[in-house]
């Protein structure tokens, strides 16, 4: 997994908040944040060739937050709260606010950047 895929889904969340798509905003948003999750966890060493999105999140918090420290405790949650805002954009009858889905797309960005972050520079200090 390349994270130009992880900053591809970000920009088209971008764009759909842009355009009034928050729905589909709030879904690329979270593929953003699930694709630089497999990046975090290639560089580290812990592939595979397909992730559930439970077996991801609690591998990304296991491994990079907690044992080997990458990421900062911040993160931990991140994944599983935004994979609940993506579920209801994707399938809840109502969907998601314009606020719910900008502040979901500020979280992808900020997730998406520090995992390149700590990919390039390695362990946080």
């Amino acid at each position: 997994m390349l994270l130009e895929r992880a900053q591809e889904s970000l920009r088209a969340a971008e764009l759909c908040l842009e355009a009034q798509l928050v729905n589909s905003a709030a879904s690329r948003a979270y593929y953003a944040m699930f694709q630089a999750a497999q990046v975090a966890l290639e560089a580290a060493g812990v592939a595979r060739a397909q992730w559930s999105h439970p077996a991801l999140q609690a591998t990304f918090t296991a491994e990079l937050i907690h044992r080997r420290k990458t990421y900062p405790a911040a993160l931990r949650d991140h994944l599983s709260v935004e994979l609940g805002v993506r579920q209801a954009a994707d399938y809840g009858r109502a969907g998601v606010s314009r606020k719910v889905a900008h502040r979901m797309v500020r979280r992808a960005a900020a997730f998406v950047s520090t995992v390149q972050e700590g990919t390039t520079h390695g362990p946080k200090s």
